[in-house]
């Protein structure tokens, strides 16, 4: 079962197990995770966090002195892009990754 969340760091948090964020953190989001499989879903996720991504794009694009769309261009599987669904999902699968990262981060600091 898929929890709703007001965040997408929320959200992954509720419906991703410690292992499981690991799991996205070093083998990324494209592996088939809950809630990450199907453009339907991912979508979703995209139509209700895209200022929380594009905000994250925006910070870590300035962060190495690009834009937003330079740095999405240098994501693996940019060749997929033939439409909307497979930019949304590639964002969230973007987002996914970073705050896994993020939590399994901070989870190794504590």
């Amino acid at each position: 079962m898929i929890i709703r969340a007001k965040t997408f760091t929320v959200w992954m948090k509720a419906n991703h197990c410690k292992a499981t964020l690991a799991d996205i953190a070093h083998h990324g989001a494209d592996q088939g995770w809950p809630g990450l499989i199907y453009y339907t879903d991912t979508c979703k996720l995209y139509a209700r966090f895209k200022e929380e991504i594009w905000e994250m794009l925006y910070n870590d694009a300035d962060d190495i002195g690009c834009c937003p769309l330079e740095f999405v261009a240098s994501f693996n599987r940019t060749y997929e892009i033939t439409d909307f669904w497979h930019f949304e999902n590639l964002l969230v699968w973007y987002a996914a990754e970073r705050v896994a990262a993020k939590l399994v981060d901070e989870d190794s600091n504590e």
